[in-house]
C-alpha cells in the first residue's frame, strides 16, 4: 500500500505529463519508486532504438501543457532529452565549433541544472514566452523539445549565472564560442536590423482586410498613385507588372480625383477592385487611361527589371524585392496574409518591419490582423483596420457532382492538387462534356497561365472550362461562376493533408467574381466532385478564418554572415542553417522560414562551397530555384559547375551541357512539321521538359542582376524564355488540336499561337530564316542540342 502513493509522488515530481522514458524504465521506477542508475549518461552510450520509436511514442508527439506547466516539464525530461539524442546532440555542438572532450561535463552539468530548475530561474521568461513554449510542444513535443533545449543551453551559457557554473567544467574558449554563436544568432530585436526605419518617425499601417472579391485593393492603390513617392510589392511578378503598366499609362485614379463621368472601368484587372471595376461606381481602374494620372513607375522583381524613368518616384516589385533603405510617403503591401507562409513569409515580414514609408497599406485575408497588431505595437507605430465585406454571395451547392464531370457547366473552374491529376482531368472533362479546358498550375509560366486565364475570361473563345491547381487562388482574374474540388487535400512534400480554412476559402472565393458576370449570375458557387469531400469544403466556408500566429523570419545577409564568422571555417549551409534553427533567440511571436524544405538547397550550396563567398552562398539559397525539381536542379548544378571552371557562364553552354536544349530543339522542330505526332502522352512530356527549361532559363536570368560579368547573357536569355514560352503554348494547342482530329494539328496550333502572340511571330520569323539557312545542319546537330543555340546568338 506504500508503493502507490511513493510512485504517484515520484511521477509528479518529475513530470506532469508522460514521461519520454522508454517502456522499460518506467517498469523499473514503478518497481522501486526511483529513477534507475544513469549509465548511460557518462559513457554516452547509443540507446536503445526504441527510446524513439514512432509508434511506440505516439502519444508523446503531442503534449498539452499550461504555460505554468513548462519549466517543470523540461525539469522532468531533461535527461530523457539527452539519453535518446546523444548521437544527434553531440554531432551537433561539434558542427558548431565545442571541442569534443568537453561535451561530457558541459552536458552533464546542463542537464543537473535543469532538473533543479536552476536554468529556468536564470533565464527569467516571460509569460508570452512560456505560452509560445506550451504552444510549440502541443504541436511538436519531441521536435520542440529538442530546439528548446539546445537554445536554452547556449541562452544560459550568456546569462551570468550559467557562465558561473559551466566555467568549471569547460574551457574558456568553448564558453567563449557559445556566447559568440548565441549573440551571433540572436533575433529577438528584429526591428533594430533597420535601424534607418526606427530613427524616422513612427509609420501608420492602414490594414484592408477581406475576403476574394471584396475590393479590399483599391483604396490602397489609389493612395499609392496620389503619392508623392510610393511603391507597391506584390507576391507574384505578373501583378508588380500590372501595376507598373497602370500607373505608367494613368489607368488608376488617385485619391482626391474624380474619374470622368464617361470613365469605363477596366473589369478584367488582377486586382481585386470590387464595385470600382463596374461601370457607374466610383472607377479606380479606368480601361484606357488618363495622361493627367500618368506617372513614372519603375519594375523591380527577382528576373526581370524595367526602367522607364531613373530615380522614378513609383516602384512596382515583388515582396523580397523590396528596398528597405529608399524613404517613401506612401506603400502597399499585397497579400499580407502570406506573411505566415513557410518558405517566403520572411519577405512579408521583412517588408512590415522594414519598410521605410510614412504610411503602410497592407492588403489581404482578416485572419492576419492579430499577428500583425502584435508586431505593429512592439514596433511603436499605429494600426488602423478596415474590413471589406464580399460583394457577392458565394454559396455551397446542395449536392456534390457526384462524381460525374459530365455535370460540369460553362464557366466552372475544376481544381485538383497535381499536374499528373489536372492533366487526367482535363481529359475526361472535354472528353465527356465537348468543351474546351484552359489550364492554369504551379509550374506552367506565369505568362501563359495569364495567357490561359485570359483565353477563359473571353466570351468569344472556346475555351469554357478552367482546370488548374491552387494557383487560380491568387494573382488571376477569373470569370468563374462555380469552383469545383477534384480532391480536398494535397501533397505537402511529406504527406498528404487536407486543404486548410484558408486554402479552401482563397480558391473557392475565385467564383462569382463582382462586376463580370452581370445579369447572368447573383454570385458564385463552390461544389465537389465527391460527395464525402461537400461537407468539408461546406465547414471551411462556414468557418471564420484561422488567426496567424506567428510571422516567418528568413536568414537576412547580415545575420547570415554573423553566424558564419562565430562558426568554424568551412562550416556547411546545413550547419548554419541549423545554428538559426537550434540557437536562435526568436521573439514569441514569429518563427523560422521552413528549414526542413530547404536540405536538398543546403546540399547543393555545400557541393559547391569551394567556388562560392560567404555572401553569395546566401543568394545561391535565396535563389529560385525549384528545389524538389530534380531536372532543374541538374540545370543549376551545370551553371555552377561552369561558373567553378571559367567564372564566366553562358546560357546556351548551361542548356546544352544540362541537356535541357535538346528538348527546346526537339519541340521547335515539331512546330515546323506539319506531319508531326501530337499524341497527348508525348506533348505532356514535352511540356515537362519545356517548364523544367523555363525555369532554369529564369533561375539565370535572376543571376544576371546580381552577377552580370559572371552571367553575362541577358539579351539571349530572354529571348531563350520567350522561345520556351511559345513552345508550350504550341504544346498545348496542339494536344486540342489532336482531340479534334484536326489533319494537321501542328500546323493548326502553330497558327493560333502566332495569331495570339503577335510579339512572338518575329522570333518565330528568325526560327524560320535560320532553319532555312542551315537545314541539314539542324537536323544533325539535333542530338548535340546546337540548334536553338545558333539561333540565339
Amino acid at each position: 500500500m506504500i508503493r502507490i502513493p511513493q510512485l504517484l509522488r515520484t511521477q509528479c515530481r518529475r513530470d506532469l505529463r508522460p514521461s519520454l522514458a522508454p517502456v522499460q524504465k518506467l517498469l523499473t521506477r514503478s518497481r522501486t519508486g526511483a529513477r534507475p542508475p544513469r549509465k548511460n549518461l557518462d559513457g554516452f552510450r547509443k540507446p536503445p532504438r526504441n527510446v524513439y520509436n514512432k509508434e511506440a511514442d505516439a502519444h508523446i508527439l503531442k503534449v498539452d501543457i499550461s504555460s505554468a506547466q513548462v519549466p517543470d516539464y523540461f525539469a522532468g525530461n531533461a535527461f530523457d532529452w539527452l539519453s535518446g539524442s546523444t548521437g544527434q546532440i553531440l554531432d551537433r555542438l561539434e558542427r558548431f565549433g565545442l571541442p569534443k572532450p568537453c561535451l561530457k561535463h558541459l552536458l552533464k552539468a546542463y542537464v543537473r541544472n535543469m532538473e533543479k530548475g536552476i536554468v529556468f530561474q536564470h533565464l527569467k521568461y516571460n509569460e508570452e514566452q512560456l505560452e509560445r513554449m506550451a504552444y510549440d510542444l502541443s504541436q511538436s513535443a519531441r521536435e520542440a523539445m529538442d530546439q528548446y533545449y539546445t537554445r536554452m543551453l547556449f541562452e544560459w551559457a550568456c546569462t551570468p549565472a550559467g557562465e558561473e557554473a559551466l566555467q568549471p567544467v569547460i574551457s574558456n574558449d568553448a564558453l567563449s564560442r557559445m556566447q559568440g554563436l548565441h549573440r551571433a544568432a540572436d533575433l529577438s530585436k528584429i526591428g533594430w536590423q533597420y535601424d534607418l526605419t526606427r530613427r524616422n518617425r513612427p509609420r501608420k499601417f492602414i490594414m484592408h482586410v477581406g475576403p476574394t472579391n471584396s475590393g479590399k485593393t483599391h483604396n490602397a492603390l489609389r493612395a499609392l498613385a496620389a503619392a508623392r513617392r510610393g511603391i507597391y510589392a506584390g507576391p507574384l511578378r505578373l501583378l508588380a507588372y500590372e501595376i507598373y503598366e497602370r500607373l505608367n499609362k494613368g489607368q488608376i485614379v488617385p485619391l482626391g480625383a474624380e474619374p470622368e463621368p464617361e470613365t469605363e472601368p477596366d473589369s478584367f484587372s488582377n486586382i481585386d477592385l470590387g464595385e470600382a471595376a463596374v461601370t457607374g461606381q466610383t472607377v479606380v481602374v479606368t480601361k484606357t487611361g488618363n495622361p493627367k494620372y500618368a506617372r513614372a513607375c519603375n519594375m523591380l522583381t527577382g528576373e526581370e527589371q524595367k526602367v522607364v524613368e531613373e530615380g522614378a518616384s513609383l516602384l512596382s516589385c515583388t515582396v523580397e524585392m523590396t528596398p528597405h533603405t529608399d524613404a517613401w510617403d506612401v506603400a502597399v503591401v499585397d497579400e499580407i496574409q502570406l506573411i505566415a507562409d513557410r518558405n517566403r513569409g520572411g519577405a512579408w515580414t521583412n517588408a512590415v518591419v522594414g519598410l521605410n514609408a510614412a504610411e503602410i497599406h497592407l492588403c489581404g485575408e482578416e485572419s492576419a490582423i492579430p499577428v500583425i497588431e502584435a508586431i505593429v505595437h512592439s514596433l511603436g507605430d499605429s494600426l488602423e483596420i478596415n474590413r471589406y465585406e464580399r460583394l457577392t454571395p458565394l454559396v455551397v451547392a446542395e449536392q456534390s457532382l457526384e462524381g460525374k464531370l459530365k455535370r460540369i457547366e460553362k464557366g466552372d473552374c475544376a481544381v485538383a492538387f497535381s499536374r499528373t491529376g489536372i492533366f487526367n482531368l482535363k481529359n475526361r472533362i472535354e472528353k465527356e462534356t465537348k468543351m474546351r479546358c484552359a489550364l492554369a498550375y504551379g509550374r506552367l509560366p506565369p505568362e501563359i497561365r495569364s495567357e490561359q486565364a485570359a483565353l477563359f475570361n473571353d466570351p468569344n473563345s472556346d475555351y469554357h472550362v478552367l482546370v488548374g491547381s491552387d494557383a487560380v487562388g491568387m494573382g488571376l482574374n477569373l470569370k468563374i461562376k462555380r469552383v469545383v474540388f477534384e480532391a480536398v487535400s494535397k501533397w505537402d512534400g511529406g504527406r498528404s493533408a487536407v486543404l486548410s480554412t484558408s486554402q479552401i476559402k482563397q480558391i473557392a472565393g475565385r467564383a462569382g467574381r463582382f462586376g463580370l458576370h452581370g445579369a447572368e449570375s447573383a454570385g458564385g458557387v463552390v461544389t465537389t466532385l465527391h460527395p464525402e469531400d461537400l461537407e468539408i469544403v461546406r465547414k471551411a466556408l462556414a468557418s471564420p478564418y484561422e488567426p496567424i500566429r506567428h510571422a516567418r523570419l528568413p536568414m537576412t545577409p547580415d545575420s547570415f554572415s554573423k553566424v558564419l564568422q562565430a562558426l568554424p571555417l568551412r562550416s556547411s549551409q546545413k550547419t548554419v542553417a541549423d545554428v538559426f534553427r537550434y540557437v536562435a533567440k526568436i521573439p514569441p511571436r514569429f518563427v523560422l522560414e521552413s528549414i526542413h524544405d530547404m536540405e536538398a538547397c543546403f546540399r547543393f550550396v555545400d557541393e559547391f562551397m569551394d567556388c562560392l563567398t560567404a555572401s553569395n552562398r546566401l543568394i545561391v539559397q535565396l535563389s529560385p530555384c525549384p528545389w524538389r525539381d530534380d531536372r532543374a536542379i541538374a540545370g543549376a548544378k551545370v551553371m555552377m559547375d561552369i561558373y567553378r571552371d571559367k567564372l564566366r557562364v553562358p546560357i546556351e553552354d548551361t542548356l546544352l551541357r544540362s541537356g535541357l536544349l535538346k528538348h527546346l530543339n526537339a519541340t521547335l522542330l515539331l512546330m515546323e512539321d506539319d506531319s508531326a505526332n501530337c499524341e497527348q502522352t508525348r506533348m505532356i512530356a514535352l511540356l515537362g521538359q519545356l517548364e523544367t527549361i523555363h525555369k532554369v532559363i529564369v533561375l539565370y536570368l535572376w543571376y544576371t542582376y546580381r552577377a552580370p560579368l559572371a552571367f553575362p547573357d541577358q539579351i539571349k536569355a530572354f529571348k531563350l524564355r520567350q522561345l520556351t514560352e511559345v513552345a508550350i503554348d504550341w504544346c498545348l494547342e496542339a494536344m486540342h488540336a489532336k482531340r479534334l482530329g484536326t489533319a494537321s494539328p501542328a500546323a493548326e496550333a502553330r497558327k493560333r499561337v502566332l495569331e495570339r502572340r503577335p510579339l512572338a511571330k518575329t522570333t518565330w520569323g528568325e526560327v524560320k530564316a535560320e532553319r532555312r539557312k542551315e537545314k541539314v545542319a539542324a537536323i544533325g546537330n539535333l542530338l548535340r542540342g546546337e540548334y536553338a543555340k545558333n539561333l540565339v546568338r
